[in-house]
C-alpha cells in the first residue's frame, strides 16, 4: 500500500534548492516540485488564517450599541463603535480587513467587499450587495446618489465586519460589561444624523438612509465635549416636526434640566432658542 507523507515546508524547500542545484534534473519534474511546495505553504498559510481567526474571535465581546434608530426604535452600532473594539484584537492576531466596491450589473446595487488578510499570506474574500436607495417610501427624493453610494458603503462595511468576526450586539447588557464600557443611551451625539427634510415632515436617517415618519419625545443627553449646539439643533428639529403643542410640552418637559442649565449659564443662547421656538407653539396652539 502507498502512503503520501507531506512534508514541513522547510524540508520541500530544501528539496526544490537542491533540485535546482541538479544540472540533470527535467524542467517537468522541477515544476511538478515548485507546484507541490506552492500547494503546501498555501495550506500552511490557510492553517495560520484559520488559527488566526478562532484566536481574535474568542477574544472579541459582545458590542454594546452605540447609537440609536428612532423609526424603528432599536439600537445598533455604529462602524466606528465596531472598529475601536475588534481593530485592537484581529490586529494582534495578524488579520487586517480591506474594504472597496464592485459593479455588479444592477446601476442601483453595489457589491461591497472585504478581503480579510493575514500576515502570514492568505486572504479570506467576503462581500454583501447593497442597495442604492435615493428615495424615501413616499417616492421623494431624500439625498443624492452620491450620498445614497457612500450610506450602502458604510452600511456593508458594519454587515461585513459583524459577519466576518461573527460578532453580537447588546443593546442592554444587565452590568455585564462592566469594565469595559457602561450601556450607552441616546444622546444627541450618538442619535442618527437627522438632514434636514426635503418634505415638511420628513426626517432622514444618516445611517440608514431611511424615512422617519415621527419621533416620539425622549429625553436627549449630552456627554463630555459636547456643545450646546449639538444639544439644541436636534431639539429644536424635534419640537418643529411636533404634531400637537402637547407634544411639545412633552419634548421641553423631558429635556428641561439641560434647559435650566442652557437659562443660566448661557441666557442669551436660551432666548434665541425660545424665539426659534415659538412660531411652531403659535402655529399648533391655534389647531
Amino acid at each position: 500500500m502507498n502512503t503520501s507523507v507531506a512534508l514541513p515546508t522547510s524540508d520541500l524547500l530544501a528539496v526544490v534548492e537542491r533540485a535546482a542545484k541538479d544540472p540533470s534534473i527535467d524542467i517537468e519534474r522541477f515544476q511538478r516540485l515548485l507546484d507541490i511546495l506552492e500547494m503546501q505553504t498555501n495550506r500552511n498559510n490557510e492553517r495560520a488564517f484559520n488559527a488566526a481567526l478562532v484566536l481574535a474571535q474568542g477574544e472579541m465581546r459582545p458590542i454594546i450599541a452605540d447609537a440609536s434608530n428612532p423609526q424603528t426604535r432599536s439600537q445598533y452600532a455604529t462602524y466606528a463603535q465596531l472598529d475601536r473594539e475588534c481593530r485592537p484584537i484581529y490586529t494582534r492576531h495578524g488579520l487586517g480587513p480591506s474594504f472597496n466596491t464592485e459593479q455588479t450589473g444592477d446601476p442601483n446595487t453595489i457589491m461591497v467587499v472585504c478581503l480579510l488578510g493575514h500576515r502570514d499570506g492568505h486572504t479570506r474574500r467576503y462581500q454583501i450587495p447593497m442597495p442604492i436607495v435615493t428615495q424615501g417610501i413616499r417616492g421623494g427624493d431624500m439625498m443624492t446618489r452620491t450620498h445614497a453610494t457612500s450610506s450602502a458603503f458604510s452600511y456593508g462595511k458594519r454587515y461585513l465586519l459583524g459577519g466576518m468576526f461573527n460578532l453580537a450586539i447588546e443593546t442592554d447588557d444587565d452590568g455585564n460589561a462592566a469594565g469595559r464600557r457602561a450601556p450607552i443611551r441616546p444622546t444627541a451625539r450618538d442619535l442618527p444624523q437627522i438632514q434636514q427634510p426635503r418634505e415638511a415632515d420628513e426626517f432622514i436617517d444618516g445611517e440608514t438612509g431611511e424615512v422617519i415618519e415621527h419621533i416620539d419625545p425622549f429625553t436627549i443627553e449630552m456627554t463630555e465635549g459636547s456643545t450646546w449646539a449639538q444639544f439644541l439643533e436636534p431639539l429644536q428639529r424635534y419640537i418643529h416636526a411636533a404634531a400637537n403643542i402637547g407634544e411639545v410640552d412633552e419634548w421641553l418637559l423631558k429635556n428641561q434640566d439641560l434647559l435650566l442649565k442652557l437659562k443660566e449659564s448661557k441666557p442669551a443662547l436660551f432666548k434665541l432658542f425660545e424665539k426659534n421656538c415659538e412660531p411652531t407653539k403659535e402655529r399648533l396652539a391655534n389647531q
